[in-house]
């Protein structure tokens, strides 16, 4: 993950972020690296903030609140 966002050593994973944090940027690298076809283009990178908070809190109902 440090390859595409240099500040994400194991250090600052390991002490400053949550599991789920960590996930959340690491879907986002497989992303950039692996881009769907035009036709699917769905990615996290591209919701809106409104998108993007209804999807978390589904995960938070369903999972509970992790960090």
């Amino acid at each position: 993950m440090a390859m595409l966002f240099p500040w994400a050593t194991r250090e600052y994973l390991l002490w400053e972020m949550s599991l789920g944090m960590i996930i959340m940027y690491y879907n986002i690298a497989m992303e950039i690296k692996y881009p769907k076809p035009e036709k699917e283009k769905t990615s996290m990178a591209n919701m809106s903030p409104e998108e993007l908070k209804r999807i978390r809190e589904e995960l938070h109902a369903t999972y509970g609140q992790i960090g």
